[in-house]
């Protein structure tokens, strides 16, 4: 790789003789391991310091995620504890690549899931014995490790609580047949029907952008995309339909016109054509709880506000009689929506 004249020139003035260094993979190994070793040493000495010893005073969330380039998991362990200033800090204390061999998985991957958290804990001269609740998603294997083998008192994560909550009353599930909400089923799948045909017709140029800035309707070029285990995103992409609504309606009319034109084949209607107020209703019920999910990720300390936050969304939004506030609603013009008015969302089991 080439290097300007300049900026060796530069670097020779402010740099001096003892401080400059060959760079190959020798020297650059022995820095990132005297980072590494450095900055061990200080949380260390910063969780030691702030320690109450005798006292289970610690709390620990350890999560599985997959890389979206290459599908490799990983685990991370992260440490939460009150400091001796009464301040909320949180500690990564290793992201590793979790890959156990063919031999260890005989009895599950429970075994070497534990032997990891026991070994990270270790190198920061920690056990288990100084942790005394856990707060992780509802997987099994997390939620066994926590409660079962460290015996620990665990909670749910409310972010992963929510996401679990909406995909339970959206019907989502690897085996269609088992949906318990078939019809909600189907109104995603209309979504991302909708999201495709945009995402794939290119005929149509920048028509959307351009109806966009036409109607007034805000600065976007396109759709959004959701991620079935995200809650957030899907959220976001029922917001971007509502909102653009009629730039749908126009955009697909203008495709049948094109097609007329060009004596090809009719292509495929709006697929969410007469869904207009089912998916107000629903993105109305959706924010609130969007809201919370994002006030339980600040890294402050902030529990008893998520949990009145939570007990508020229950009482106004999911309360059977709560009317629902309106998706656009503002202090200047409260509307909402009667909870006699509201469009059946949900298919009730024949056991009912």
């Amino acid at each position: 790789m080439g290097e300007w004249e300049e900026s060796r020139i530069l670097r020779a003035i402010v740099t001096k003789d003892s401080f400059q260094a060959v760079v190959n993979r020798r020297t650059i190994t022995h820095a990132v391991i005297e980072l590494y070793v450095s900055t061990k040493r200080e949380l260390i000495r910063f969780i030691i310091d702030n320690r109450i010893p005798g006292v289970k005073c610690l709390v620990m969330v350890a999560d599985f995620w997959k890389a979206k380039s290459s599908g490799t998991k990983f685990l991370g362990l992260r440490l939460y504890f009150v400091t001796a200033d009464f301040k909320l800090v949180s500690v990564l204390l290793g992201t590793r690549h979790f890959q156990p061999l063919y031999g260890e998985r005989d009895g599950g991957i429970r075994g070497p899931f534990k032997r990891w958290i026991i070994q990270i804990l270790a190198d920061f001269g920690l056990t288990v014995a100084d942790f005394f609740g856990s707060t992780t998603d509802g997987g099994p294997d997390v939620m066994h490790m926590m409660t079962s083998n460290l015996m620990l008192s665990w909670e749910w994560s409310m972010p992963h609580l929510t996401n679990a909550a909406t995909k339970a009353a959206f019907g989502m599930t690897s085996n269609v047949a088992k949906s318990k909400n078939p019809e909600m089923l189907q109104l995603l799948k209309k979504v991302t029907r909708t999201v495709y045909q945009f995402c794939t017709v290119e005929v149509m140029g920048a028509l959307y952008e351009q109806l966009v800035r036409l109607l007034g309707v805000g600065k976007e070029k396109k759709l959004i995309d959701y991620k079935p285990h995200r809650f957030m995103s899907l959220t976001r992409v029922f917001e971007r339909i509502v909102k653009h609504w009629n730039v749908l309606c126009l955009w697909y009319e203008e495709r049948t016109r094109k097609a007329d034109r060009d004596k090809s084949a009719p292509p495929s209607p709006f697929p969410l054509a007469g869904d207009k107020l089912l998916m107000e209703q629903l993105l109305s019920l959706m924010l609130p709880i969007s809201a919370l999910n994002v006030k339980s990720q600040a890294e402050k300390p902030n529990q008893v506000d998520v949990l009145v936050s939570a007990y508020k969304v229950i009482v106004t939004t999911l309360g059977p009689e709560a009317s629902l506030r309106k998706y656009d609603a503002t202090r200047e013009n409260p509307t909402s929506y009667h909870h006699s008015i509201l469009m059946r969302w949900w298919s009730r089991p024949e056991s009912c």
